[in-house]
């Protein structure tokens, strides 16, 4: 009866093993598959370009916020220093934010895949998400926590979450998939031989 036991405990721990590997092997693959989009083609092309442009951009923007942050919110200091410590942080994050958006907005209008600017701020997403973790895990007492949550309000959260509502609307108005091009000629005659 005990050996029954232990055999079918053993059996048990084995199944969770082979499972824990098979969800580590499916992981592994994925994350594979994430890095592999950065490589380059055999010509020489990136494989996924949006996913690059947008990484790119979306290091230019965090340059551009944290400028934004050092002369704005310096500026504002003087005009808002006599109001309320929140009305003072909001109309500082609101001003930074609109600049760094009338700059997003430019480029949204200049340049010719109108995705860019939200996978930008997708990206920017990504990064506020891995602070955020990163940061409660590494704070352990409530009154850190709680300064921390509120420098990510300001600082992070209105600034990240304005774009992407901006940048959405724009994308959803603007977005117009590529088409092949139109021809006069059914398909089948570009096969046939003419003579």
């Amino acid at each position: 009866m005990s050996y029954n036991k232990d055999l079918n405990g053993h059996i048990g721990d084995l199944e969770r093993e082979n499972r824990r590997r098979a969800r580590q092997k499916k992981w592994e693959e994925r994350s594979k598959h994430f890095w592999r989009t950065f490589l380059f083609t055999e010509n020489g092309k990136p494989k996924s370009g949006f996913l690059i442009y947008t990484f790119c951009l979306s290091a230019v923007f965090i340059a551009l916020h944290l400028i934004a942050f050092t002369y704005i919110v310096d500026w504002l200091a003087l005009l808002t220093e006599s109001w309320p410590l929140v009305l003072g942080n909001l109309t500082g994050s609101l001003c930074v934010s609109a600049a760094v958006l009338l700059v997003g907005f430019v480029l949204h209008r200049l340049l010719k895949d109108k995705r860019l600017m939200l996978g930008t701020y997708l990206w920017l997403l990504l990064y506020t998400v891995a602070a955020m973790i990163t940061m409660v895990l590494l704070l352990q007492d409530a009154e850190s926590m709680k300064l921390f949550l509120r420098f990510a309000l300001w600082f992070v959260l209105i600034p990240v979450g304005l774009g992407l509502a901006l940048f959405y609307l724009l994308y959803r108005r603007d977005y117009r998939p590529e088409t092949p091009a139109q021809t006069d000629e059914p398909a089948w005659k570009k096969y046939v031989r003419r003579s």
